[in-house]
């Protein structure tokens, strides 16, 4: 299909440029060449009711989307620095059964007048919920960040959901989650250590999802304090922040250049 023609063409091209150090240009040049966002978003993608009604436009939306048992409830209370059961968090382990996903309040560190809204999708390719429509009845075009959650290999539907991603302009991250496991095992079956592990798993990811180092994460939201967790939270952030000051440029009808907002340091 279109998502395969393209990896294929973004492969291509990372090939002619010499290799994973260039990851990062592929990885923006794929946004430069995606649809305009903004105005026209809500002219060719119908915006989702329950995504309306929660003021998208006046808040930084990040969307969380795996398959059920990759951690992604725990991750949500994780970024959002809540531990399970406390008030707010998110049910851990709660078979997914709704298409009107739920959105999490958050507030950016430091910085109250930043809102931010978590919201935990149902994974793409079940039967209740094909890649087919997938971009489009999750409202993906209207989220400022989404994060692609994975507790093992990322599949070939994990993937086609990070190309469309791309070829819809939508920034994003890959997740492996509870990595702590994968080190422990490694360690009882073959003595490898975890920077081993670890590398293993990031050249994978690299390679997989044609991705630069930046844009992948390793985290346990049992053992924050370890890993990528903190780069993540950063990252989360950073991205957010900057997808508002884009949302509130457009509103006062100024001119902004995106992309140098989405890589300022």
């Amino acid at each position: 299909g279109g998502g395969v023609m393209r990896m294929q063409v973004v492969a291509e091209a990372l090939e002619l440029k010499g290799g994973v150090e260039d990851m990062e240009d592929i990885y923006y040049m794929e946004y430069d060449n995606a649809p305009p966002r903004g105005k026209n978003t809500e002219e060719l993608f119908e915006l989702p009711k329950w995504l309306k009604e929660a003021g998208y436009k006046a808040t930084a939306n990040l969307a969380i989307t795996g398959n059920s048992g990759t951690g992604k409830s725990s991750l949500n209370n994780a970024i959002r620095g809540l531990r399970p059961r406390e008030d707010g968090a998110a049910a851990v382990g709660v078979k997914e059964t709704t298409l009107d996903p739920e959105g999490y309040p958050f507030m950016a560190p430091g910085d109250a007048r930043v809102e931010m809204k978590l919201w935990d999708l149902p994974g793409a390719g079940t039967p209740r919920f094909p890649l087919s429509s997938y971009i489009r009845n999750m409202g993906i075009r209207f989220f400022d960040l989404v994060v692609v959650v994975a507790s093992q290999r990322f599949t070939e539907t994990d993937l086609e959901l990070m190309d469309e991603l791309r070829a819809n302009g939508v920034h994003f991250v890959a997740v492996r989650s509870k990595v702590d496991i994968e080190v422990r095992n490694a360690d009882h079956d073959s003595g490898m250590s975890p920077n081993q592990v670890l590398g293993g798993i990031r050249e994978d990811v690299r390679r997989n999802a044609l991705l630069p180092d930046e844009r992948i994460f390793m985290v346990s939201s049992r053992e924050k304090d370890k890993y990528d967790f903190q780069a993540l939270l950063d990252t989360v952030h950073a991205d957010l922040r900057r997808a508002l000051d884009v949302k509130l440029a457009r509103a006062a009808d100024r001119k902004v250049d995106i992309r140098v907002l989405y890589r300022a340091v």
